[in-house]
């Protein structure tokens, strides 16, 4: 009988449905007992009889996936792959696989950092609640050039989405859909001219060796001093110090940032009120959270399957 991890604390919580198609194919289950992303050793600890495991963003790097010694399918909660060591995995014949349903929300999220930010709703939100009654004066989200930087189910689930803003929209990505290009009027373009054309700028991509630090000193001056950065990819695409201090000095407008290079955040940026900060939630909502386990849950026994 095979034993399943379930390494995201948050498992099965908004539907019985994942686990019950687990428990229908006679599998042990054992869950993260510690209610949090797992470090290293604990994933070593609870996961070491299992030949499956169902992941979060929690690290699986060549020395956890040596502790492992039964492992044969790892299925991501999630579009990322950045956390596990692809290349030990290959060699040692474990299946990798992601999900791709979180793409609708990770896009409703964007559109909800965008608003947030141009109209300072969190910001006068706040004010209220502190008794002060100020009025200050945000902009409009009609017409403005919205720069993709990565056009894939995320990036191309947000251009459906804004339609209705009339947006010139502007993407960079290494590989160019020419059908989705042709259907909604995007216009591929290179990357420091999107930097230097777009109102706001939306962070898509995956992180690489090649997309770490994309977004530093150089390119955050590229940008226009009314513009918006959004980040719901991976922290470590940007480089922190340097937006913090293009916020701080008025180089750029404002951020919205659901991702950090270091989770859980309590960093430089809580201290501006030109950024935007959610916890890394993304793929929080509920129907798509569901979707996702479901998804991860099919993949899991698939890759088992194919044993």
């Amino acid at each position: 009988m095979s034993e399943i991890f379930l390494a995201s604390s948050s498992f099965g919580h908004y539907s019985f449905r994942p686990k019950n198609i687990l428990e229908e194919y006679n599998f042990t289950l054992r869950g993260n007992s510690l209610g949090r992303k797992l470090l290293p050793e604990e994933i070593v600890e609870l996961a070491y009889n299992a030949d499956g495991i169902i992941a979060g963003t929690e690290a699986y790097s060549e020395d956890v996936i040596n502790k492992l010694p039964n492992l044969k399918v790892i299925s991501r909660l999630g579009v990322g792959l950045d956390n596990i060591d692809l290349k030990i995995a290959d060699e040692k014949g474990i299946k990798v696989f992601i999900t791709n349903s979180p793409a609708p929300a990770v896009a409703e999220l964007i559109i909800g950092l965008m608003l947030d930010i141009k109209r300072r709703i969190s910001n006068q939100n706040q004010n209220l609640k502190e008794g002060k009654w100020e009025k200050k004066m945000g902009s409009l989200l009609q017409g403005n050039t919205l720069g993709i930087i990565g056009l894939g189910t995320v990036g191309k689930a947000l251009i459906r989405l804004v339609q209705g803003f009339d947006f010139i929209v502007l993407a960079y990505d290494q590989v160019k859909d020419d059908k989705f290009q042709r259907e909604y009027n995007v216009q591929y373009t290179e990357l420091n001219t999107l930097l230097k054309e777009s109102d706001i700028v939306s962070l898509n991509i995956n992180l690489t060796d090649q997309t770490k630090y994309l977004i530093n000193k150089t390119r955050l001056k590229l940008m226009k001093s009314d513009s918006v950065l959004i980040n719901t990819s991976r922290g470590e695409i940007v480089d922190e110090l340097a937006l913090y201090t293009a916020l701080k000095n008025g180089e750029i407008a404002g951020a919205g940032l659901d991702v950090f290079e270091q989770e859980p955040y309590s960093g430089l940026f809580t201290e501006l009120e030109n950024v935007v900060l959610t916890p890394h939630i993304g793929s929080y909502a509920k129907e798509v959270r569901v979707q996702m386990e479901i998804e991860a849950v099919g993949n899991l026994i698939r890759g088992l399957n194919e044993e």
